[in-house]
């Protein structure tokens, strides 16, 4: 019998341990990531580690909202399930709307700052440091801000997409997808991503269409800016 698919949010940092190998799993041959952290190839255990500050910076930033997906066996419904897939969406915008979304928390920028300072320790002294270069990744964020910066400034933006490797093809990436998409349709406004090639496929079967590029490699690799506009966009 097929398994039940459930998403939740993320509300803990107990609830993202799961997601650090999940990420490591399902980008672990992204031309991207291996393009700035060369050295996740050869030291994985780095590469858990450079998820595990990725999912907590989101974690702690305003307006992201970090989804899980869980497959439930409707066999053995005592059983808490399985962690399966994630994906981090942010509501960007200046409007009431995005503010009531985005909420504020001295809190959580306080963590933020900290984490920052634990961060820079972690890749310019720390082991995993071997794995990052530190210009490849400037470069590629400022590409990243440069692309997003293109976009309506009202959207739901998909920041990260990851399902396991052993539950993929099952229809995991296109229910996380669907959550940011009736949202969008919700407020009248269009949904943004920077897509991988492994994600192409998904994407523009769920109404997305290419805008641009954004160049990686000294622009001998590049992914792929698109947005999904809604009728009354």
């Amino acid at each position: 019998m097929t398994s039940i698919l459930t998403l939740h949010r993320v509300t803990t940092l107990e609830e993202l341990e799961p997601l650090y190998h999940i990420g490591a799993d399902a980008f672990c041959d992204d031309p991207c990531l291996n393009w700035f952290y060369p050295g996740g190839r050869n030291h994985p255990e780095d590469f858990v580690v450079l998820w595990k500050n990725i999912l907590r910076m989101e974690f702690f930033d305003k307006g992201r909202f970090i989804l899980a997906a869980t497959a439930q066996d409707p066999n053995n419904e005592t059983h808490p399930g399985m962690v399966i897939g994630f994906a981090v969406w942010e509501r960007d915008g200046v409007c009431e709307a995005a503010r009531s979304w985005q909420g504020t928390s001295l809190s959580k920028r306080l963590k933020r700052f900290y984490l920052n300072l634990k961060i820079a320790y972690t890749f310019c002294l720390d082991t995993p440091h071997r794995s990052l270069s530190w210009s490849k990744l400037n470069h590629f964020q400022h590409e990243l801000r440069t692309a997003k910066a293109g976009q309506p400034t009202e959207t739901w933006y998909l920041g990260i997409l990851a399902v396991s490797s052993k539950a993929q093809g099952q229809g995991v990436g296109k229910k996380l997808l669907q959550w940011g998409i009736d949202r969008s349709e919700e407020e009248g406004i269009p949904t943004t991503l920077v897509a991988t090639d492994a994600g192409l496929r998904l994407y523009e079967s769920t109404g997305f269409e290419r805008t641009g590029w954004l160049f990686f490699d000294d622009k001998r690799q590049k992914q792929t800016i698109m947005r999904r506009n809604t009728q009354s966009t």
